[in-house]
């Protein structure tokens, strides 16, 4: 029997780092660290050697079309099959941000969305039947997030298909181009916005992937430390680690939006940030 594989992206730090770690101890198989940076990617690797594990590694830029191509070919000329996708990679500016918003906007949507969209794509041939793949979310991701109420009827459409949502996403790019986002209902974070996307690109993969038995969720790990957020956040990336270990390793089911304390809340439905984190929303 072929022996089975994971492979996690943006995974030479952070959570990314924390989730290939455990899934080393946990994974019956080899496991795939991979990263933009080769040789900060294979310091990752020898780090966790250094503690007894052995992961594996290869160089892979979720938005370069090349690296992305050279990654399947690695698996096709090997004659793999991955059993466990985490899409981790993902950027996020922060509130003091300098850059324009609508550079803001054209690079978060660029990294989270359009990235993550592309190269899952490209590998879905490689992806074995009855594999998982686990997209790391945030609460950023929950519909509620965005005012208008005809946008979120597009983005829960059952019917809505990978064009549609890539027009619809391309359509936020052009209201920010415009300073018109706010008056056209998408609100004021482009980091939102990309998120909601990548969850429903999430529910939407589910539904053509069903009749493969490959489940795809999607999961919110809490606010994570990390060089992203310079440091602050409530869960470290060990802790949240282990939530989205379970949600991968054992599933549910498919098309769920997972919360940091393993609650499958409803996208469509009341902001979790109020009913299960205390928060006022």
């Amino acid at each position: 029997m072929p022996e089975k594989i994971a492979v996690v992206t943006g995974a030479n730090k952070g959570l990314g780092f924390a989730i290939v770690k455990g899934l080393c101890k946990e994974f019956k198989g080899p496991v795939y660290l991979t990263s933009r940076d080769a040789e900060r990617g294979n310091k990752a690797c020898n780090e966790l050697q250094k503690q007894g594990y052995n992961p594996k590694y290869h160089q892979l830029d979720v938005t370069n079309e090349k690296s992305i191509s050279t990654f399947c070919s690695f698996f096709r000329s090997q004659n793999k099959k991955i059993d466990l996708l985490i899409n981790n990679a993902g950027v996020l500016f922060l509130n003091d941000s300098k850059e324009p918003k609508a550079s803001q906007a054209e690079q978060t949507l660029l990294v989270n969305f359009f990235a993550l969209v592309n190269f899952t794509e490209a590998i879905l041939p490689l992806v074995n039947e009855n594999g998982s793949i686990l997209n790391i979310t945030s609460s950023s991701g929950h519909l509620s997030r965005i005012p208008s109420e005809e946008l979120r009827k597009k983005f829960i459409d059952p019917n809505l298909n990978l064009e549609q949502l890539t027009v619809l996403m391309e359509s936020y790019l052009e209201s920010v181009k415009l300073n018109r986002d706010g008056a056209d209902g998408w609100g004021d974070s482009p980091y939102v916005v990309s998120k909601v996307g990548v969850n429903a690109y999430t529910f939407m993969l589910n539904r053509q992937l069903s009749d493969q038995g490959i489940l795809v969720n999607c999961f919110h790990p809490g606010y994570v430390m990390s060089d992203m957020t310079r440091g602050a956040g409530s869960v470290t990336p060990e802790k949240a680690a282990e939530g989205a270990l379970e949600c991968a390793l054992q599933p549910a089911g498919g098309g769920l939006y997972v919360w940091h304390n393993g609650a499958i809340v409803e996208w469509d439905g009341p902001d979790p940030r109020g009913f299960i984190d205390g928060k006022s929303v």
